[in-house]
């Protein structure tokens, strides 16, 4: 009987905060360049930044403007996602990853301790974007010092060789998965989902009157 009392309890969460959902505004837009136009920046840079991530990194490697993008959604993900009420449950764990992995990014490339995220951003955008544009002047005009430590040329040549970022890979692969999981229980679909963990494996969890294995 407790469990199907907690099944029942677990429905009413997920729909209530489905509705909440449905009531607040629309996410404010990103810094322009960040991810291409779409509904949803917040999960274009989260799978943009997984996905580069990936294997710690290692297709970063002599690729500094693909490296400014990555490090500028990460920038972009450790201050937003902890503040979206979509994900406010996340702040605790999935937040504090992202926070971590964004001060290992940071210290790679020698960003000024406790820099403003949104000028960090702006300025690996803009490199970025000068990069692909074949304007290494103005890459290193847009990384400066002491925003940037060293700053300038010595900076945008730092991108390319930011080294091994497992903290990023962690953080972004679990930031991916645990959102297409709470968006899955919020969006009225099927009650019966796979939850994979880093070391436990495939856990089922089912809704449909009794929780099995684990609960989310």
């Amino acid at each position: 009987m407790r469990r199907w009392v907690a099944a029942g309890a677990l429905a009413l969460l997920v729909v209530g905060g489905g509705c909440a959902e449905l009531r607040q505004a629309p996410p404010a837009p990103p810094p322009a360049g960040l991810v291409p136009a779409t509904a949803d920046p917040l999960r274009a840079a989260l799978d943009a930044a997984a996905e580069a991530f990936a294997d710690r990194g290692s297709g970063l490697a002599g690729r500094p403007a693909a490296a400014a993008q990555a490090v500028a959604q990460l920038e972009y993900l450790a201050a937003t996602l902890p503040t979206d009420l979509r994900y406010a449950r996340l702040a605790g764990s999935v937040g504090r990853d992202l926070i971590l992995a964004r001060d290992e990014a940071r210290d790679a490339l020698g960003v000024l301790a406790g820099a403003p995220a949104p000028a960090v951003i702006r300025g690996l955008l803009a490199t970025a974007s000068a990069l692909r544009a074949g304007d290494a002047a103005g890459a290193a005009r847009a990384m400066p010092a002491p925003l940037f430590r060293p700053g300038g040329a010595d900076s945008v040549a730092r991108l390319g060789e930011l080294g091994p970022l497992p903290q990023a890979a962690i953080a972004t692969l679990f930031a991916r998965q645990t959102v297409a999981r709470v968006e899955a229980l919020g969006s009225g679909g099927s009650t019966r989902m796979i939850e994979t963990g880093f070391a436990t494996g495939p856990q089922t969890t089912n809704f449909e009157g009794a929780i099995s294995s684990v609960g989310y």
